[in-house]
């Protein structure tokens, strides 16, 4: 993980398999990173960069999507990309990309940082 203040951007990689419990918990360090941007959480943008996952299995999918669904958050990103390589994962990205607004999937790193950082 890698957070850019001056960017307001927060950069998450994840690869493997992971499941439910591991999803949790890297939530909890996306929040902490997004704490250290002080003020300015809640105005940064997110980068979930999931190229290295092959697949997320029900369970976890089902995790992701409740979590990215809940918009109540205040210190959800007002953007997030997500970068994915397997039309599996892509398919499952898309899942949240339609209940989250302000949520992007995309090809390439640098289409999404584009578009992150292109946003007011």
């Amino acid at each position: 993980m890698h957070v850019d203040r001056s960017q307001r951007l927060v950069t998450v990689t994840l690869s493997g398999v992971p499941s439910p419990e591991d999803v949790g918990w890297i939530a909890e360090e996306v929040r902490a990173a997004i704490l250290v941007l002080g003020p300015d959480a809640g105005r940064h943008r997110t980068l979930y960069d999931v190229r290295g996952v092959h697949v997320l299995p029900q369970a976890t999918a089902d995790f992701v999507l409740k979590n990215f669904a809940d918009t109540e958050m205040s210190v959800w990103a007002r953007r997030l990309a997500f970068v994915a390589s397997t039309m599996l994962t892509r398919m499952q990205i898309r899942r949240i990309v339609e209940v989250r607004p302000g949520a992007m999937l995309f090809e390439t790193v640098e289409e999404a940082r584009a578009w992150l950082l292109g946003a007011p």
